[in-house]
C-alpha cells in the first residue's frame, strides 16, 4: 500500500526535541525519508535511528546552508521542511531583561525560522519542487503570558513570518504554513507539567482539559507538509485543545 509520503525527503530540525521526534517517527511511519538535524544527535530511546542525521545550529546560516545542502544530495532534492528547533520557557519581568536575552530568543527561534526557511526555499525553487514549509509558533503568537516578552515576540514574527513568505512564493508553487502548539508534555517539561497547580489550570483553561501530546503536534504537522494539500498556504492551525477558543476560563459550576 502506497503512503501519501513514500520516498519523499523531509527535513526536521529541532528532532531530539519531543514534537521533532514525534514528527519524525510519523513521518518515517509514512515512508518518508527523513532527514533529522538539531545541535546533538537524538536519544537512541526517541525511537528515531531510521532517520539520516545531521547537525546543524539554526541561528548560524551557514550551518544551515550546509544542512540543506546535504539534505538536498540525498535524492537530489528536499520536498517539505518541518522546523521545529526552538528554544523556550520565561525569561523574567520586562523591565529587568537584558539585551542578551531578547537576542538569545530572537536569534534562535526568529532568525533561525527565517534561516532554515529561506535556505530550503531557496533548494525547492533550484530544484522545481513545488514544496510545504511548516513552521511551529505557539498560542503565545496571539497572546502573550507573564514574564516571557522575548518567547512571546519571536513567536509572534514567526506567525507573519509565515504569511509573508506564503505570499512570495506562491508564484514558486512553495506552500508555507504555521502550527500554533499549546500546552504540550514534552520530556523538557515533564516535571514542570506534572505540578498539581499546572494540572489544575490545564483542566481549567484548556477545553479539552488537559495539555496535549507530541503526536497530536506531529499529526498537524504531516497534515500541513502533505503534498495533495495544494491550495492551503498563510494559514495557522492550533493544537491547543481548544485553548485560543476560550477567552475566559471561569470555575466551573454544578
Amino acid at each position: 500500500m502506497t503512503s501519501r509520503f513514500d520516498g519523499k525527503v523531509v527535513l526536521v530540525t529541532g528532532a531530539a526535541g519531543g514534537i521533532g521526534a514525534a514528527t519524525v517517527r510519523a513521518l518515517l511511519a509514512e515512508g518518508a525519508v527523513a532527514v533529522a538535524s538539531d545541535l546533538r544527535p537524538p536519544a537512541a530511546d526517541l525511537g528515531i535511528a531510521d532517520a539520516r542525521y545531521i547537525a546543524a545550529d539554526v541561528g548560524d546560516r551557514a550551518s544551515v546552508d550546509r544542512l540543506v545542502a546535504a539534505t538536498e544530495a540525498i535524492a537530489g532534492g528536499i520536498d517539505a521542511l518541518v522546523h521545529t528547533a526552538a528554544i523556550l520557557g520565561a525569561s523574567g519581568p520586562f523591565e529587568q531583561l537584558s539585551a542578551a536575552d531578547w537576542s538569545r530568543y530572537l536569534d534562535i527561534n526568529l532568525t533561525g525560522t527565517f534561516n532554515a526557511c529561506q535556505s530550503v526555499a531557496r533548494s525547492m525553487i533550484r530544484t522545481g519542487t513545488r514544496g510545504r514549509l511548516v513552521t511551529v509558533g505557539s498560542v503565545n503568537a496571539f497572546a502573550a503570558e507573564p514574564e516571557a516578552a522575548p518567547y512571546v515576540a519571536s513567536k509572534g514574527g514567526i506567525r507573519l513570518l509565515t504569511k509573508a513568505m506564503a505570499v512570495d512564493l506562491a508564484r514558486h508553487g512553495i506552500a508555507a504554513n504555521m502550527i500554533a502548539p499549546g500546552p504540550i508534555h514534552v520530556p523538557r517539561n515533564a516535571e514542570l507539567f506534572a505540578q498539581p497547580e499546572l494540572v489544575a489550570l490545564f483542566a481549567q483553561s484548556v477545553p479539552f482539559g488537559s495539555a496535549g501530546s507530541p503526536d497530536s503536534v506531529a499529526r498537524a504537522a504531516l497534515f500541513l507538509a502533505d503534498p495533495a494539500l495544494d491550495f492551503v498556504t498563510g494559514a495557522e492551525l492550533a493544537v491547543d485543545g481548544g485553548a485560543l477558543a476560550q477567552i475566559l476560563a471561569l470555575p466551573k459550576t454544578g
